[in-house]
């Protein structure tokens, strides 16, 4: 037996160990560098239970794919202004139209301007400078500065009062102005950024961040840490509300009644005299046809058919085929199925919005508090369930008249059920957990508890019954407009598309096969993510496909 004096001999201390020179600091053990091997080795940073879910969500193709689908639907919705519309994105020209439109709409507000009271004629006289503002911007120098000193008469006269008299006095010179021909400036125009509302100045910011934000994810191999996900949250949180605070700030809201379509190119010398607008250049949309511009020359015409046009009609000249037929006024079916998709994909999201938010403050009362809060909530779910859903909601539609409102409203009071079911299921299961029991011990309040602690790890259901309830809110709003209690004339849904067709389906089946098919892809696409979501959410299903 070898004892520990012949071991040592036999064995050389490593470098580290050995001992430090006379005059250098003593070594320390702790400071020895760790070998290749494990130096090179980097801990695994933790991972949540949502980068999990998305993991194994990527792994399911399928679901990948209706995931696309869903969002280029969402984003041909939002951006149908932009594709579909009888004016063009931008211009450079002349618009003879909005000049005139501005003589007479001066003329009538200085009319009435002198029989209105001081507080509305001062709305009055400002409407009228507006449309001096816009006169004085679309002609030459000279007409420019004749518009803008009766402009500045027109604000001194105000102070004190419009009379009869003073308005007459400001029309008569507004007359002799114009009377005279005018040399107007050519300019850019936007007329479809123009007519854009709040609301879709909101949407086209989000969905324009989503796309690049997606875009350079797909391109990007670096990981997003905690602190770059924040950041984005916050930056689709601030920027599109500042976007619609500033459209609210400087577009003015006006209703443009300008001809564009009779507009010709300054090119057409026969034609450019009596033009309302001259183009020196011009970009349309895709799909230069609004959604209610009908054409009685082209009623229920096939997919693919283009108009001809007929001699001295200028409208012609923009017009292009229309890919997916028309309907039995003339209206471009593809404008239509555009437009309707916001209506049906809006319901859809707003309704389980309000449903889910309903659903989840229930919820979590009665799985937090238990008790007496419990069951009388409870009782309160039985009775909601007992009445049939569809046939609630006609009664409430039949009742309170047919209105986009009132089909998302109704839809979201009578759905809130199946949430607040699952997340009082999910209160329940996790109200005795640790870190509960924690929180309770270190004094926090019911809400914190609730909200910041429990909810977040209770959503996952959530989200799953959200996907089945969009395309549940579709089809339910799709039936009501098929039976006509739907979206009324002439907002265009996908299901009152799908009435109209019912009347002509031998000679127009395309109306019927179109919307259908739109109905049919998007439930189906929001059912399949749905089962994936629900089971890449499962611990029990992971690494199943």
């Amino acid at each position: 037996m070898k004892n520990s004096d012949d071991i040592d001999a036999g064995m050389t201390a490593p470098e580290t160990f050995a001992p430090a020179p006379p005059g250098d600091p003593p070594r320390n053990v702790f400071d020895a560098p760790a070998p290749p091997d494990v130096a090179a080795t980097t801990p695994r940073p933790e991972e949540s239970q949502w980068t999990l879910v998305w993991k194994e969500f990527r792994k399911r193709k399928l679901a990948v794919f209706v995931s696309w689908l869903i969002l280029v639907f969402v984003s041909l919705a939002i951006f149908a202004p932009l594709l579909a519309n009888d004016r063009p994105l931008a211009y450079r020209g002349a618009n003879r139209f909005d000049y005139a439109e501005g003589v007479r709409s001066v003329r009538v507000l200085l009319r009435r301007a002198a029989t209105e009271p001081a507080e509305k004629q001062q709305e009055l006289v400002a409407d009228a400078a507006v449309w001096l503002d816009r006169m004085a911007g679309a002609v030459s120098r000279v007409p420019a500065n004749k518009l803008a000193g009766l402009r500045e008469r027109l604000d001194d006269t105000a102070e004190g009062g419009l009379s009869a008299k003073e308005a007459a006095s400001l029309a008569e010179t507004l007359e002799e102005l114009t009377a005279d021909r005018v040399t107007f400036r050519s300019r850019w125009g936007f007329p479809v950024f123009a007519s854009l509302r709040e609301l879709d100045a909101y949407f086209l910011t989000l969905i324009t961040l989503c796309l690049t934000l997606i875009a350079a994810r797909v391109v990007s191999t670096r990981h997003w840490g905690r602190r770059a996900v924040r950041r984005i949250a916050t930056s689709l949180l601030i920027t599109p509300l500042a976007a619609t605070l500033l459209w609210w700030l400087f577009v003015p809201d006006r209703v443009d009644r300008t001809p564009y379509k009779a507009g010709v190119l300054t090119v057409d010398a026969e034609r450019a005299p009596r033009a309302p607008v001259l183009y020196e250049m011009v970009i349309w949309p895709a799909v230069p046809y609004a959604l209610d511009e009908l054409d009685l020359r082209g009623v229920y015409k096939q997919p693919g058919w283009k108009p001809t046009g007929i001699e001295g009609d200028p409208a012609a000249r923009w017009d292009a085929p229309h890919w997916l037929g028309t309907d039995k006024i003339g209206r471009d079916v593809l404008s239509r199925m555009l437009w309707g998709g916001r209506v049906s994909l809006s319901v859809g999201l707003v309704a389980v919005g309000i449903y889910v938010a309903i659903g989840i403050i229930v919820g979590s009362l009665a799985g937090f508090f238990r008790g007496w809060v419990d069951m009388f909530i409870s009782r309160i779910i039985e009775i909601v369930i007992v009445f049939p859903a569809f046939f609630l909601i006609l009664t409430i539609v039949a009742f309170l008249g047919p209105s986009l409102m009132n089909i998302m409203v109704v839809i979201g009071l009578t759905g809130w059920t199946g949430v607040a079911r699952l997340i009082r299921g999910e209160f329940l299961r996790l109200a005795d957990q640790e870190f509960v029991l924690a929180g309770r011990a270190l004094g926090y309040s019911a809400p914190r508890l609730i909200f910041r602690h429990i909810l977040p790890n209770a959503m996952a259901p959530v989200l799953v019954a959200a996907t089945f309830g969009v395309a549940g809110a579709i089809l339910t709003e799709s039936a009501l407009s098929f039976l006509g209690l739907g979206i009324t004339v002439p907002t265009p849904s996908w299901g009152a598309i799908l009435d109209e067709g019912r009347d002509a389906l031998r000679i127009a089946p395309w109306l019927i096969y179109l919307p259908g098919f739109a109905i049919f892809a998007t439930i189906m696409s929001y059912n399949l993510a749905g089962e994936a979501l629900r089971d890449a959410s499962d611990p029990r299903l992971r690494g199943s496909r």
